[in-house]
């Protein structure tokens, strides 16, 4: 369902292009596949950005900033940087340029982002605040800001007329677009060609018996898909 949500949400709702740029607010399940989808589609930048830098999942450990094309030396892979470059190969794999902790920067996140701001924003979190802040992250004239994310608490949201005035466009998404009998089996192609990712997903192997381990997994941001196993 994430998956599916996700890059449903940049083809079917954005319509990312090739050579756009793209900020993506959330590194869960549905975040990730919206990264999987812009890069599909061919977009020149894909910044990922997550408030927990502990997180076991494929955005992973997460630096302050992390440019994914810096070239590292061997005895920096060798030093101190390690987990950057181990950050740099599984945010690779889902198409991320960019890694960024909005915690790290004491100015609004909205102004880190590229001159002019992105072509295309996603809030991937459910918090209505953070729609705002997605918003604010898309430039002026044609930036289109999808949001995926349930709200737990406060389900109304509020944003300043100017955004809209200005020519952004806030859109919501949820399983939209997706024909069962036609795309369904495209995906299951893309999969097996290796063009998407889905087993990495999938972060922990638990038995029956520690079902509930995997629940505190969840709720503490480290796990994307836990496979439970029944006893044979």
């Amino acid at each position: 369902m994430s998956l599916i949500e996700g890059l449903s949400a940049a083809w079917n709702v954005a319509n990312v292009t090739k050579g756009s740029t793209v900020v993506i607010f959330g590194l869960g399940t549905v975040g990730l596949s919206v990264a999987q989808g812009a890069k599909l589609r061919g977009a020149s930048q894909i910044i990922g950005m997550d408030k927990n830098p502990q997180k076991c999942e494929k955005g992973a450990k997460i630096s302050p900033k992390i440019d994914l094309n810096i070239v590292f030396s061997p005895s920096t892979i060798l030093g101190s940087l390690f987990v950057i470059v181990f950050v740099v190969a599984i945010a690779k794999a889902f198409g991320f340029t960019e890694v960024v902790d909005p915690n790290s920067y004491q100015e609004p996140i909205a102004q880190r982002i590229t001159d002019g701001g992105e072509d295309f924003s996603f809030e991937c979190v459910g918090d209505t605040n953070m729609i705002t802040t997605a918003l604010q992250s898309c430039c002026d004239g044609w930036g289109l800001t999808v949001t995926l994310g349930v709200p737990k608490v406060k389900p109304e949201m509020s944003a300043h007329y100017g955004l809209f005035l200005m020519g952004r466009t806030l859109k919501g998404s949820l399983f939209r677009g997706w024909k069962p009998k036609s795309d369904l089996p495209l995906l299951v192609e893309k999969y097996v060609n290796k063009e998407i990712q889905i087993d990495d997903y999938i972060k922990h192997n638990l038995p029956f018996d520690d079902i509930n381990n995997a629940f505190d997994l969840m709720k503490e941001g480290k796990c994307l898909y836990c496979v439970i196993h029944m006893p044979r």
